[in-house]
């Protein structure tokens, strides 16, 4: 797609990697770019300043009509949806509407592994991209990436090299208008999530269901068997299909009965889900010719990504753990089911109006004391948790609501006894306390290594 002398809008700047990387690759291929992004100015500082010497014009702190009628090429940041009335004025103006996502995948010469899911896609793009990499091969990482600017990738890809990318919902929209997926496509599950933004499961399941969609037969497309709206589009995929599955004890063909037993299983990482994520990465590679040995070692060692279950440290023998990126009850819960030992949990944030399913049940079972930052979430949570102590006749754990961070993190120091477990896993999202899950990671971290 040549942009060079068009007029290009990037909506949405942001503090992650992808509006600040689209702004730069518009520019540097020759277009008159403008930004547009309701922060102001003060805390979308350090993106602009990764922009500075660039021919960029920033519109901070508000959307004018004016620049959405001025566009040719509108560039919209994952985070808006394809329903604002500013992309639909644009529309009507005649602007063609873009993403990273898809700008990425027309001009990448490599091949590219994508994967997707509600949960574990991170863990599981990132073992794969160790994988690819521990074998020899030329091998990038990418996408939903805290902090990487997939489009600044490029210079560095030739034809032979593998390209793992992690894709979240919103930029495989991107891929849709350009009937485009990656070569390799791996799903891991689908929850309920994001249901602010789309009108219901189906919505969001089938901007999913990109990843695959496009792929011709030979396209290599790998499923998470024991999850039902995963099962449901591996019947669908149009290539080499696999399925993995805890249950049957391995991975198989889509058309075979035959079980390749998973044998991958010493790893420093806790939890079935890790497991799950495991499974879907080591298949995939044995799929992309990696040998065993390779494999094996690097699970081994692999000891996942920052905020998802991460070790911080151990002191006065409590182990802290840091799972900011629990944004949703599902991974609450599945964070609590990773561990036997006695829990103080930190929870809470605002909702994204997600059902709570088992969270509340496994909160009541396995935490002997829980610190709950305010937020209209943890007001959904408090409603359930006070049905659930009923059905269960227990006390209640719930020792405080707080809405200053460092209150609650010393309420849930004092409360922790040797041998105990301080989970941060909030549930929900972060926004009103923090900027982002990551920054609210950042604030555990800093917190605990203080101590």
């Amino acid at each position: 797609m040549s942009l060079r002398g068009k007029r290009v809008l990037v909506m949405g700047l942001g503090l992650q990697g992808s509006g600040m990387a689209s702004a730069r690759y518009a520019a540097q291929q020759g277009a008159i770019v403008r930004v547009t992004d309701m922060k102001p100015a003060e805390v979308l500082a350090p993106s602009v300043k990764a922009l500075a010497g660039l021919p960029i014009e920033f519109v901070l702190g508000e959307h004018r009509a004016e620049d959405f009628c001025w566009a040719e090429i509108v560039i919209r940041n994952p985070g808006v949806p394809r329903s604002s009335p500013y992309l639909l004025m644009a529309q009507a103006n005649g602007a063609q509407i873009e993403m990273e996502s898809a700008l990425f995948f027309l001009a990448c010469p490599g091949r590219i592994v994508g994967v997707t899911g509600t949960r574990g896609k991170t863990t599981t793009t990132s073992l794969i991209y160790e994988i690819l990499r521990a074998s020899g091969a030329s091998t990038l990482i990418g996408g939903n990436v805290a902090g990487v600017e997939t489009l600044s990738l490029l210079p560095q890809i030739t034809a032979e090299t593998q390209v793992a990318l992690e894709l979240s919902s919103w930029q495989l929209e991107g891929l849709a208008p350009h009937a485009i997926s990656p070569q390799i496509a791996v799903m891991t599950n689908v929850y309920p999530d994001h249901l602010n933004t789309y009108n219901g499961m189906e919505e969001y399941a089938e901007a999913k269901a990109n990843i695959f969609r496009y792929q011709d037969e030979s396209g290599i497309a790998v499923f998470n068997y024991d999850n039902p709206w995963t099962r449901r589009f591996g019947m669908q995929a149009h290539g080499q299909t696999w399925f993995t599955s805890l249950e049957r004890g391995g991975s198989f063909a889509r058309d075979s009965s035959s079980i390749v037993p998973f044998q991958f299983t010493q790893t420093p990482m806790v939890g079935r889900h890790n497991l799950e994520n495991i499974l879907l990465a080591t298949t995939t590679a044995r799929l992309l010719g990696v040998s065993d040995e390779i494999i094996a070692e690097t699970v081994r060692r692999f000891r996942g990504v920052p905020h998802r279950l991460a070790d911080v440290r151990i002191l006065s023998d409590v182990r802290y753990i840091n799972d900011s990126t629990s944004t949703t009850p599902i991974a609450g819960q599945v964070a609590l089911e990773a561990f036997e030992v006695p829990i103080v949990l930190v929870a809470g944030g605002n909702t994204k109006h997600l059902p709570l399913g088992q969270w509340p049940t496994r909160i009541i079972e396995r935490c002997r004391d829980v610190v709950l930052l305010a937020g209209s979430g943890t007001d959904e949570l408090l409603v359930a948790l006070q049905q659930e102590l009923t059905a269960q006749g227990k006390a209640n754990p719930v020792r405080g609501v707080f809405t200053d961070f460092h209150q609650a993190m010393d309420k849930a120091v004092s409360l922790t006894r040797p041998g105990d477990l301080l989970l941060f896993s909030p549930g929900f999202t972060s926004f009103g306390l923090f900027l982002n899950e990551f920054e609210r990671g950042d604030a555990f971290v800093a917190y605990v290594n203080a101590l």
